[in-house]
C-alpha cells in the first residue's frame, strides 16, 4: 500500500521512477516497518546497484519527506526512516523501534508543549 502511494505521489509532482528510485521504494516498502537505518537501506540498494553514492540516496529520501510519505529521527547516532506520518510515539528498546498509536497521549503532550506533535521516541529498557 505504502509502495502505490508513493509512486503515485512521485508521478503526480513529476518526479521520473528512475530505477533507483524505484528500487528505494520497493525497498522501503519491504522493510521500512523496522524503522530502517540510512545505512541499511543503502546496503539493500547497492545489493543491486552497487554505485550508487550515499548523497544520492540521502536526496531521494528527503524528496519522498518533502512529499509527506516519510519522516526521519535520529537514534544511536544513525537516521533512521519512519513510514508512519502520523503523530505516533515510537517506543525503542534494544534497537528495535514499533509505533505506539494513541491519540489521547499525543493530544496531552500537544496541549503541553503548545506545539503541533509527528513523532515521539520513547526509550523502554
Amino acid at each position: 500500500m505504502w509502495k502505490e502511494k508513493a509512486l503515485k505521489r512521485l508521478k503526480e509532482s513529476g518526479y521520473k521512477l528512475t530505477p533507483q528510485r524505484l528500487k528505494l521504494v520497493e525497498i522501503l516498502d519491504r522493510i521500512g516497518n523496522e524503522h530502517p537505518s540510512l545505512k541499511d537501506v543503502l546496503g539493500e540498494i547497492r545489493a543491486e546497484f552497487p554505485t550508487m553514492s550515499f548523497s544520492t540516496l540521502y536526496s531521494n529520501v528527503l524528496t519522498l519527506k518533502e512529499l509527506g510519505l516519510l519522516e526521519l529521527f535520529s537514534l544511536d547516532g544513525e537516521t533512521r526512516v519512519e513510514l508512519n506520518t502520523e503523530p505516533h510515539i515510537n517506543l525503542i528498546s534494544g534497537g528495535k523501534v514499533i509505533d505506539f498509536n494513541d491519540p489521547e497521549i499525543i493530544e496531552k503532550i500537544r496541549k503541553k508543549i503548545g506545539r503541533d506533535v509527528k513523532l515521539v521516541n520513547v526509550l523502554v529498557e
